[in-house]
């Protein structure tokens, strides 16, 4: 059996018995088979995540901090990010639209009061960003995320049941919408913007997102 496959039973089966014991206790309606699925997936992709955030190691065995780069000039970059707080099961996103010349096209940030997990939170600062653009008549993009799971996501169905009903919508838009140039992971140094404003999303009102044109003037190492 293959590594990750190996990775995908053992997930699978600690979701299942985590659920089981909740039942056992007396713990409110469990989770779906949808959703023990969905977690399972997510669990096992948990080491990928880790391994690929953070920088490159340079030739001196030092961490060389990487930094966000400006796409080319026909083409917009999207930057997001999504903020997750367990014990509430609330939190926010934030996005940045940026040019060639690093100047802030569009950004915007709000506040989501439920939320399934931080994949969740990640996937609906994508869809708002996206939802963005569309407004502002944007096609030509390059999105850049820190979630390695969310690029995964999008990239397959292996999470649309259950919760990741959202990641087929984000696909569905991609594909009628937009001429993505590219959908990468990145680190947090790469993401720091997006990351800022998801966080200061969670200080705002859930019924009134921010979402601005022209908004500032970006450094292109943020």
């Amino acid at each position: 059996m293959k590594c990750g496959t190996q990775k995908l039973v053992i997930s699978l089966l600690w979701a299942w018995w985590n659920g089981r014991n909740k039942a056992n206790v007396g713990a409110p309606a469990g989770a779906s088979v949808h959703e023990i699925i969905h977690r399972a997936v997510v669990f096992s992709s948990d080491t990928l995540q880790k391994v690929n955030d953070g920088g490159i190691q340079s030739t001196a065995g030092r961490r060389e901090i990487r930094k966000w780069h400006p796409p080319p000039a026909d083409v917009l970059k999207i930057n997001t990010d999504g903020a997750f707080k367990e014990k509430e099961k609330s939190g926010a996103w934030g996005f940045v639209i940026r040019d060639s010349d690093g100047y802030g096209f569009i950004a915007g940030a709000g506040r989501l009061r439920a939320l399934y997990d931080a994949l969740s939170a990640e996937g609906e600062a994508c869809l708002a960003a996206l939802h963005a653009a569309m407004d502002a008549v944007i096609s030509r993009i390059i999105l850049e995320t820190d979630s390695f799971l969310l690029v995964s996501a999008i990239k397959s169905s292996d999470l649309d049941l259950g919760p990741g009903v959202i990641f087929k919508e984000i696909r569905e838009l991609l594909s009628l919408h937009f001429t993505p140039k590219n959908i990468v992971h990145v680190p947090r140094s790469c993401n720091n913007c997006a990351y800022e404003l998801a966080h200061s999303g969670l200080l705002g009102d859930p019924n009134y997102p921010i979402v601005g044109l022209r908004v500032c003037l970006v450094a292109k190492n943020f």
